[in-house]
């Protein structure tokens, strides 16, 4: 009779983990909004190209982003890749491998960029997008707006 409580038991609680498997699996969006909500974390996606007009414009903010943090990287801390064209003559144009993250602290604000790439591929087309992620603290909102972007703006003109 033990045996047989015992094994009750463990049906039990097989089934009681089996169906909070299942709960979670089933409830996956709840769960990543939920994530997101309690997150202090937010993230700002500049892309390559912007659509003006329905034509693909080059994103200004991308290039001084790009510029921004080819100048300000530490090959030390992160992973790095060096080209030359033929236009480039005396000089490397420095950029991060994909995925690749650089962390940047300005006025004791700390950020974290990510560059992505996307290619997609069929038999007529081909296409890629890229974009840098930023990540901040939720409460820098205005500080990232106000005063982070213009002043990489203001840095990408200078030089």
């Amino acid at each position: 009779m033990a045996f047989l409580n015992s094994l009750a038991t463990t049906i039990t609680i097989i089934g009681g983990i089996l169906s909070l498997v299942m709960s979670v699996n089933n409830n996956r969006a709840l769960f990543s909004k939920l994530k997101k909500f309690l997150s202090k974390k937010a993230t700002l996606v500049i892309d390559e190209y912007t659509l003006k007009d329905d034509e693909k414009v080059k994103n200004e903010g991308y290039e001084a982003v790009e510029i921004y943090l080819c100048n300000n990287l530490s090959p030390q801390k992160c992973k790095v890749k060096a080209s030359k064209t033929e236009k480039e003559k005396n000089s490397f144009k420095v950029t991060l491998e994909q995925y690749e993250k650089v962390k940047d602290v300005y006025n004791g604000h700390k950020f974290k960029w990510i560059w992505l790439e996307f290619k997609c591929f069929d038999s007529i087309h081909r296409s890629e997008m890229k974009s840098f992620n930023l990540i901040y603290r939720k409460k820098d909102y205005q500080f990232v707006f106000n005063t982070y972007l213009p002043h990489i703006l203001n840095d990408q003109k200078h030089i």
